[in-house]
C-alpha cells in the first residue's frame, strides 16, 4: 500500500456562535484507499489555511510514494525531518497531527480492523463532558438550559468558562451549582486569562464549591506560575491543549504540578504521541480528559484514543460544535442522538469510523479570519487580556 495523494481541506462552518473554521487532510493510496486526519490549533482551526500549507509544503512530499506499513515510522519522518526548520510545537505539531490521524485510518482500513482495535480497545462506549461557554453570557439558569439536552441524555460532567469580570462569574455560579443535582461534577475554564494571585483566589473559591478541576488559568508560558499555583490550589490544575508531544507534556507534569492532563490527538502530535502522553500521566497520578475543540474526524480520532486507554474516562464535548459534526460527519451519529447514558460507541468498522463528508465540505470554502479573533464574542480587547 502506497500513499499516492496528501490534499489538506479547509472549511469554515457557519455556526450559532461564529464562524468556525476546520483543516482536514485527505490521504489516498494507490490500492484506492482514502484516510481522513484533522488539526486542531485549540479551538478548531482559525488559521486553516496556514496548517493546510504547512501540509502541503513540508509534509506531502517526504510521504507521496512511501509505503505504509506502520505509522510511527513515518510519523517519526514526518518529525525528523521538519523539527530544526519548522520545530516541534504549535502549527508544525497541529498540521502533523492530521497528517498522522490519518495515516491510523488508512493502517486499520488495510487491516479491516477499527483504529480502536488496531490499539487495543478497552471499552465500547466513551463518556463525554458537557463543555459550555462563558459565564458572562447569560444568568444561572441560561447555563443550566444550555447544558440541560446533554443533562438529560446522561451525562454527569459540565464545564463553564471565567472570564475577566470573574467575581460575577463566581456568583453566576454559584446559583448554576444550586441548579444542577448534586451529582453533576462541574470544572471551570480560566481560557489563560488571569494572573498568579487573582488565579490563586479564585481557586479557593471553587474549593468551596467543590469544583473537580480549574482549566488553563494563567497563560501557558508563564511556568514558574503555574508550578506556583499547583501548590497553591484549592482544586486541581489542569494543562494539556497548548502541550505539544511527550518531552513537553514530561516537563509540565515534572515541574508545574498540574494533576489534570488534556492531551488532543488533534493537537499534541496524533493518536500514538497521545496515548505515549497518557502513559506518562498516569505515572505522574495526573487525571487524563482529552480536550476536543474541532470537527468530526478529531472527534472521532479522540474517541479511538479514549477508547484504547483504561485511564481515560471520558473526553471533552464542546455543545458548539455539534452542528459541525452533524453536517461535516460520515458515519455513526455524533449529535445528540448518538450519546446514550452519558457516552458515545466507539466505532466499529474499519479505520477511524467517521468519514469527511467533502461534498458539504465543499459548500463552505475556508474564509480567512481576518481582524475576527475566534473564541471572542466581541474581539480580543473583551477577553483573554488579564484580570480587571
Amino acid at each position: 500500500m502506497q500513499i499516492t495523494s496528501v490534499v489538506p481541506v479547509t472549511v469554515t462552518f457557519p455556526l450559532g456562535r461564529e464562524p468556525m473554521s476546520f483543516c482536514f487532510v485527505r490521504l489516498e493510496t494507490d490500492d484506492g484507499l482514502v484516510g481522513y486526519g484533522e488539526a486542531c490549533d485549540s479551538y478548531g482551526c482559525s488559521y486553516a489555511g496556514v496548517l493546510a500549507e504547512v501540509i502541503t509544503q513540508a509534509y506531502a512530499p517526504l510521504l507521496i510514494g512511501r509505503d505504509i506499513v506502520a505509522v510511527e515510522p513515518l510519523a517519526d519522518r514526518l518529525r525528523l525531518s521538519t523539527r530544526r526548520r519548522l520545530g516541534d510545537q504549535w502549527v508544525a505539531t497541529q498540521a502533523r497531527s492530521a497528517v498522522e490521524i490519518a495515516l491510523w485510518d488508512l493502517v486499520a482500513q488495510a487491516a479491516g480492523r477499527s483504529v480502536s482495535q488496531l490499539l487495543g480497545q478497552v471499552r465500547d462506549r466513551v463518556a463525554v463532558y458537557a463543555s459550555s461557554t462563558f459565564l458572562d453570557e447569560g444568568p444561572a439558569q441560561f447555563h443550566a438550559d444550555l447544558l440541560a439536552p446533554l443533562l438529560e441524555r446522561g451525562v454527569r460532567m459540565a464545564k463553564v468558562r471565567v472570564g475577566p469580570d470573574w467575581q460575577q462569574d463566581l456568583r453566576t455560579l454559584t446559583e448554576l451549582r444550586g441548579l444542577l443535582d448534586d451529582d453533576i461534577a462541574l470544572m471551570v475554564d480560566g481560557s489563560e486569562t488571569f494572573t498568579l494571585p487573582t488565579a490563586v483566589e479564585i481557586a479557593a473559591r471553587l474549593g468551596e464549591l467543590g469544583v473537580r478541576w480549574f482549566e488553563e488559568p494563567i497563560p501557558q508560558g508563564a511556568r514558574a506560575a503555574i508550578a506556583t499555583l499547583s501548590a497553591r490550589s484549592a482544586v486541581p490544575i489542569a494543562y494539556g491543549e497548548h502541550l505539544y508531544g511527550r518531552e513537553d507534556v514530561l516537563g509540565a507534569l515534572t515541574h508545574d504540578g498540574i494533576s489534570v492532563l488534556q492531551p488532543d490527538v488533534s493537537i499534541s502530535g496524533g493518536i500514538a504521541e497521545s496515548r505515549a502522553i497518557a502513559g506518562l500521566a498516569s505515572y505522574y497520578g495526573a487525571r487524563i480528559v482529552p480536550h476536543v475543540c474541532a470537527g468530526p474526524i478529531s472527534l472521532a480520532g479522540n474517541v479511538a484514543l479514549a477508547a484504547s486507554v483504561h485511564a481515560i474516562r471520558a473526553i471533552e464535548y464542546p455543545l458548539s460544535l455539534i452542528p459541525a459534526w452533524e453536517a461535516l460527519g460520515v458515519g455513526p451519529p455524533l449529535g445528540l442522538a448518538g450519546i446514550q447514558d452519558g457516552s458515545l460507541a466507539v466505532p466499529s468498522v474499519p479505520g477511524l469510523g467517521v468519514r469527511l463528508a467533502e461534498d458539504v465540505a465543499a459548500r463552505y470554502p475556508y474564509q480567512v479570519p481576518g481582524a475576527r479573533v475566534a473564541g471572542t464574542v466581541g474581539g480580543l480587547p473583551d477577553r483573554f487580556v488579564g484580570d480587571r
